[in-house]
C-alpha cells in the first residue's frame, strides 16, 4: 500500500520591504524624477552641474518609496540585484534599482561617466580610491583608501570622473537594503581593481530588464 505523498520543502523567504499604503501618489514620483534629468542634460552642462542638480533631484525621489513598485525590490541570497528601471531613448543616462541582502558587496571599481546614487531603503557603505599611478598601464594600478561613507535612508553619493569615480559600495547591516543609481551611460563594462596585486580586469555587467530576461547576473 503506497505511503503518504511526500511534502515539498518550505520555500526560502527574504525580507520584504513594508510601506505604508496610501492612496495618495507621491509628489515627486518616477517620472518627474527621468524628466528632471531630461531637462539638465539637455542643457549640456558640465558634468560638476550635472551631479549637483541630478543629486539634488535624487534626494527628492527618495524621500517617498512608493513610486518604486514591487518586482524592483526583489533580491537574490547569492549576489547583489541590478533592475533596469529607465533607459534613456538618446542613450544619454539609465536608471537603476539596486537590491543588497546583508553582506553583499561589489569590487572595487569605476565607470567612466558621472554617476548619482540615493538610497531608497536601508544603508551602505561606500570606500572611495584614489589612483596614485598615471593610468598609463591599462592593466596595471595603484590606490589608495581615501575615505568609507555609510550613505542611509535619503542620502546620496555621487561619481565624478575622472578622479572620484573608483570605490566599492556594500551592505554591512543586518537588514536589506535598495539604492537608486543614474549613471550618464549604459554601464555594460567597468574595471575591477585588485589593491593587493595591482591588478585591473575589464568585466562585463548585466542587469535585469524586459529586453534581456532573467539573465544571470555577473556584477
Amino acid at each position: 500500500m503506497p505511503g503518504p505523498p511526500e511534502t515539498a520543502p518550505e520555500p526560502t523567504i527574504f525580507p520584504t520591504f513594508h510601506r505604508m499604503s496610501t492612496a495618495s501618489p507621491p509628489a515627486f514620483g518616477f517620472s518627474d524624477y527621468i524628466r528632471s534629468i531630461e531637462q539638465v542634460l539637455d542643457r549640456r552642462p558640465s558634468n560638476r552641474i550635472i551631479i549637483r542638480e541630478v543629486s539634488a533631484a535624487t534626494k527628492r525621489l527618495c524621500r517617498d518609496d512608493r513610486w518604486l513598485q514591487e518586482p524592483f525590490r526583489q533580491g537574490n541570497p547569492d549576489h547583489y540585484t541590478r533592475h533596469l528601471l529607465h533607459k534613456d531613448p538618446q542613450n544619454r543616462f539609465i536608471v537603476l534599482s539596486l537590491v543588497w541582502q546583508p553582506g553583499q558587496v561589489t569590487p572595487i571599481h569605476d565607470h567612466a561617466c558621472w554617476g548619482v546614487m540615493g538610497l531608497v531603503d536601508g544603508t551602505l557603505e561606500e570606500i572611495c580610491y584614489d589612483r596614485l599611478d598615471d593610468g598609463s598601464r591599462p592593466d596595471y594600478c595603484e590606490l589608495e583608501q581615501t575615505r568609507g561613507t555609510d550613505v542611509g535612508k535619503g542620502g546620496v553619493a555621487y561619481l565624478l570622473p575622472p578622479y572620484e569615480e573608483i570605490h566599492r559600495i556594500g551592505n554591512t547591516t543586518d537588514r536589506p537594503t535598495i539604492s537608486l543609481h543614474v549613471y550618464g551611460r549604459d554601464l555594460d563594462e567597468i574595471n575591477v581593481f585588485d589593491p593587493v596585486t595591482g591588478r585591473v580586469s575589464p568585466m562585463r555587467i548585466k542587469y535585469y530588464s524586459p529586453d534581456v530576461g532573467d539573465v544571470p547576473f555577473v556584477i
